[in-house]
């Protein structure tokens, strides 16, 4: 026989991480199948420290993370569409055993489902967490003092990331942020149907109690420079994010009655000054804040003049006794298949009434006496070219215009760089975003970047995953370990006459998927959460639906884990 025709690949540790999708898809690697399968023994507290071991926003991910671990899961292969949960599920033990402890309400009983409840700082136990504590405290409390100091510049998930390493690795760390509140676009962005305010709190109040400094109202260009941080701290890590919303470039876009998306979203989240959207809100956008921004001004009162998150429960209300509901609709230029939103978000937007029209392009702004009044648009033939680039084909002679009493453009968001001094040696991109290296470090020495900043808008999971690099590389350029250190993966080899036990559970492949239930659509109005959590039962046979791609490669036909 001749063996040459045959391809030979000898298995190494990447062999066999890339044997497990999940894990390798998270951008910080979580072991997502240990966790998962230690909630279908039952064993919670297990999970929760997995979970959180490698991410200190992990409460955070468990209800807004795009869950990039899901879309590479074999199990949703095997079954397209129906992945194992995975991001659920990390609610759900992050729910139990993290920082948020749904028993500390004294009106209801443990582990209870809180979506009736607007959560307060009183909802959550840091002191009696699991976090509290973990090895992650005790470190902490262990390691000498570096005598380095560093500087963050951003109180986002990438730079509280970032403060999270660099004070388990020892080092002062001191963050600056521009806003009166810390958090990013945690806060001023995702509203908080979707993300409890004192749950995101909670999670910086256990990063900033390793021994973190935090300065708000602090704004690079205005309060400091790029010269004072080199002067006073051994290395800068700049986490700004990106608040400069993108232009249509089309006439009418200076009337009144134009908002931005990140403008908008953050007017809301902070409670500032009162917006009357009218009756009729225009959405030009189709990717998640696009939908965070309709179903947030579906949200918002009407003709009763407009209010923040905290008095739009009630106003709403009021507006649906009056009949004086809002459409909210959204033009999107991709087709339905190609939109940005992840299909559930899009899918909650319509149940909540947002209309989606695809295949429309704005061509210009229509007003009268300086207020916007509409928005005329062209049909497009298609989004994207041969080549998949973004390439509008607008059809000519389609000319159609949309009513409006205000215009909301979600088209995405580029960096303000106006503090950019030419002394500070950092190269901007064409795209408007800082020149990093493989470590993170810009082109000037000593200073960092990641996030927003540096790559454009992406995932919370990414930023939180940009700031451990940007740890690594800081941690290294003050005398540290090698930056390529990253956290150790974990692999397990199970003998096999362990398999029974730790294998996939009876009828595993039986198991249907089940997403997690939602509050009804009567009572999605203010703040009140729209997902809910698993109930125990539900968690443990969703976590049982795992393959246990862990378990691999075994060359026996009565073990196939489908691999």
């Amino acid at each position: 026989m001749d063996l040459t025709k045959f391809r030979v690949t000898l298995p190494s540790l990447d062999f066999y991480a890339r044997n497990i999708p999940c894990q390798q898809a998270c951008p910080v690697h979580t072991d997502a199948r240990a966790y998962v399968s230690a909630i279908a023994r039952g064993e919670y507290e297990r999970a929760y420290l997995i979970a959180r071991a490698p991410n200190p926003f992990a409460s955070v991910c468990g209800r807004v993370c795009n869950a990039p671990c899901e879309a590479a899961c074999r199990r949703g292969k095997v079954e397209p569409g129906q992945p194992v949960t995975i991001r659920a599920l990390k609610r759900f033990v992050n729910d139990r055993f993290g920082i948020f402890n749904p028993a500390a309400g004294a009106e209801r009983p443990a582990h209870a489902p809180f979506h009736h409840y607007r959560p307060t700082r009183a909802d959550f136990d840091l002191e009696n967490s699991a976090l509290q504590h973990s090895v992650f405290a005790l470190k902490a409390r262990a390691l000498a003092n570096s005598g380095k100091r560093v500087a963050i510049v951003g109180a986002g998930p990438a730079g509280l990331s970032a403060a999270h390493d660099l004070a388990l690795s020892g080092h002062a760390v001191t963050v600056f942020e521009a806003a009166g509140t810390p958090g990013g676009m945690l806060v001023l962005g995702v509203p908080e149907y979707r993300l409890p305010r004192a749950l995101v709190e909670m999670e910086i109040d256990a990063i900033l109690s390793l021994g973190v400094e935090l300065k708000l109202n602090h704004a690079l260009g205005r309060d400091f420079l790029i010269a004072d941080l080199k002067r006073d701290f051994d290395a800068v890590f700049l986490a700004i994010g990106t608040y400069k919303s993108r232009k249509l470039n089309v006439d009418g876009e200076q009337l009144d009655g134009v908002l931005r998306a990140i403008d908008f979203l953050i007017n809301v989240n902070l409670g500032g000054y009162k917006l009357d959207l009218g009756r009729r809100v225009l959405v030009i956008g189709g990717g998640n804040v696009a939908m965070d921004v309709a179903r947030t001004a579906a949200r918002t009162s009407q003709a009763e003049g407009g209010g923040d998150m905290q008095t739009a429960l009630g106003v709403a209300r009021a507006a649906i006794r009056t009949g004086k509901t809002q459409e909210v609709i959204c033009l999107v230029v991709e087709d339905r298949s190609e939109m940005l939103a992840d299909p559930y978000v899009v899918a909650e937007a319509e149940e909540e009434g947002v209309v989606i029209y695809n295949h429309f392009a704005p061509a210009r702004i229509v007003g009268t006496d300086g207020k916007a009044t509409g928005v005329e648009t062209l049909n497009v033939g298609r989004a994207f070219d041969d080549q998949k680039r973004f390439n509008p084909q607008l059809i000519p002679g389609t000319q159609r215009v949309w009513e409006a009493d205000s215009v909301i453009i979600s088209i995405g968001q580029t960096g303000e760089l106006d503090w950019i001094k030419p002394e500070d040696g950092l190269t901007v991109k064409r795209g408007g975003t800082l020149q990093v290296d493989d470590n993170l470090s810009t082109t000037a020495p000593g200073i960092f970047a990641g996030g927003d900043i540096a790559f454009g808008p992406r995932l919370i999971i990414d930023a939180v995953a940009n700031g451990q690099k940007a740890a690594r590389g800081i941690h290294a350029y003050l005398g540290g370990t090698n930056a390529k250190t990253a956290r150790t993966a974990t692999f397990t080899s199970i003998p096999l006459p362990l398999y029974e036990k730790r294998g996939p559970q009876p009828d595993y492949m039986r198991l249907p998927y089940q997403r997690p239930p939602l509050t009804t659509v009567d009572r999605r109005i203010g703040v009140t959460e729209v997902e809910e959590c698993y109930t125990e039962t539900v968690a443990c046979a969703q976590g049982a639906r795992c393959l246990h791609c862990s378990i691999n490669t075994i060359f026996d036909g009565t073990r196939c884990i489908l691999c």
